[in-house]
């Protein structure tokens, strides 16, 4: 099953495109009920619920529970004038069936917390993604409440009060559940470790209706049993010219080491001839340090013809940003027309002649990191990467490759996060190594968007298994291990399917 990722505005805009699909808000929250009553055990039951429509899906899972013969209490804020529509309803269908209703007032918290301490089971269902701010005055002594239940499971309805949506990080004060139930997508906070010390066991349960999630631009988590499809296994009549001739335009008299780790990654990553164009320095070095790559001392001024015949090219990754280097750019975005991935260097001489994407008509990879991207592209802390990330692809027309925990890899049309990767490989250098990666797959004839995933997984795959015995993961380290990463990917695959059929 394909699982979706969404931040709090694609959440929002994933709800739109169902109420725009004709489904009813009180629809929506029978539904998510029903997949909240799938994990309810609980002999006993407190329902705290706000006045939103996540406080409406803990009134109706109240209501299902109680036709059930649970004995389950309902703990709601006197709030009537704010309720939502779907709210309002079930808290009426609450009443008529005489389900034990308790309202929570400042001059009575203790004594109706006192009511909530008798049952096995609290469910939080105060608010859902949508919030903002930490919760103040009584939302916040309840929240206090309850967490001095200790001997209580405690159910998050789709994201514990408190924690933030996109980032998993806890406001001042949360709920920290035993298990948390999210419904449709994973939240994208949820991808932040430190976040599961609130949501206990998270379980995600999609709605049983049409499936919105592409209409709405949630991300796809993309692991390995996804990612595996992908790779190709060699053919039995291959040879080096099946697999792509790449170009790399990279290095610089002071930065040899990127030139020099970015060739060794594209060849090691399955390139049939990979040749690096580059000055005196780094070619020298190149023979020592990757033997198999190819090398063309660079001219001042690089010219069609001498570009023409390579399958891919790679712009970055030390090439500096001295004026040749502005030239160089330049030169690739207007005398080239292959697939192009530009990195590093490359993307800052970018940044000053953005609207040169526009133009272009081939498959272009973007790979900035954060501090990079924001020279790309204007936005603001409190912004939603997820969305940002999503438009500026789509309006440049790029494959962007903004690198982070779980890189975030989009098109514009399709977005992905990639779960693979981790803390150790946070060093120098290993931005040279994805980029030779993704160079690498795109001249072996994948498309722009399958290299970039294939490169960011099979990079954090490597790391990965690198990490389990290193407080740190070394570039060069992680290049050599790539062969053997790719092998255990496809014959993992090849298992897979084996079982199935």
């Amino acid at each position: 099953m394909d699982m979706y990722i969404g931040s709090q505005q694609l959440m929002k805009k994933f709800d739109e495109c169902l109420l725009k699909h004709g489904y009813t808000i009180e629809e929506l929250v029978d539904k998510a009920s029903d997949c909240l009553l799938k994990h309810i055990d609980g002999k006993s039951l407190s329902i705290v619920c706000g006045p939103g429509n996540n406080g409406a899906d803990g009134l109706s899972l109240a209501i299902k529970l109680y036709q059930q013969g649970q004995h389950v209490k309902v703990f709601i804020f006197e709030d009537h004038e704010h309720l939502s529509q779907a709210n309002a309803y079930y808290l009426q269908k609450c009443y008529d069936l005489s389900i034990e209703v308790y309202h929570f007032q400042a001059e009575n918290l203790d004594q109706t917390l006192e009511h909530m301490k008798t049952s096995d089971t609290i469910v939080d269902a105060m608010f859902g993604f949508g919030l903002n701010s930490s919760p103040r005055g009584l939302y916040q002594g309840v929240i206090e409440g309850i967490n001095q239940f200790y001997d209580k499971e405690v159910i998050a309805v789709d994201i514990p009060t408190g924690l933030d949506c996109n980032s998993g990080k806890p406001y001042q004060s949360v709920v920290s559940a035993t298990k948390t139930i999210t419904l449709s997508a994973l939240k994208n906070g949820f991808l932040n470790p430190d976040s599961q010390y609130f949501t206990g066991e998270v379980i995600v349960e999609k709605l049983d209706l049409e499936d919105v999630s592409e209409e709405a631009g949630l991300y796809q988590l993309a692991d390995e049993e996804y990612v595996s499809f992908i790779l190709k296994d060699r053919i039995f009549d291959g040879y080096k010219g099946t697999y792509g001739h790449t170009c790399l335009i990279t290095g610089s008299p002071e930065y040899k080491g990127a030139a020099l780790l970015s060739a060794k990654s594209c060849v090691y990553s399955g390139s049939g001839i990979t040749t690096v164009m580059s000055v005196p320095e780094v070619i020298q070095s190149l023979t020592h340090f990757c033997p198999e790559a190819t090398a063309v001392i660079r001219a001042p001024i690089l010219l069609k013809e001498d570009l023409a015949k390579y399958d891919a090219l790679l712009i970055g990754c030390g090439l500096g940003q001295s004026l040749e280097s502005y030239r160089y750019v330049i030169d690739v975005l207007e005398k080239t027309s292959q697939p192009l991935v530009i990195d590093a260097d490359a993307l800052t001489i970018l940044s000053a002649h953005i609207d040169l994407l526009k133009t272009q008509k081939r498959d272009i990879i973007l790979t900035p990191h954060l501090g990079e991207f924001r020279r790309l592209c204007d936005f603001k802390d409190d912004d939603d990467m997820l969305v940002v990330a999503r438009d500026f692809a789509l309006k440049y027309h790029v494959v962007l490759v903004l690198k982070g925990p779980y890189t975030i890899v989009t098109n514009g049309y399709e977005s992905y996060r990639i779960f693979s990767g981790n803390k150790a490989m946070a060093t120098g250098g290993m931005g040279d190594v994805l980029a030779g990666m993704i160079t690498s797959f795109v001249g072996q004839g994948y498309s722009a968007l399958q290299a970039a995933m294939l490169g960011v997984f099979i990079h954090g795959y490597a790391g990965d298994h690198l990490a389990e015995t290193a407080y740190t993961v070394i570039p060069s380290k992680l290049i050599d291990y790539i062969p053997t990463a790719m092998h255990e990917i496809i014959k993992s695959n090849q298992q897979r399917l084996l079982k199935r059929n």
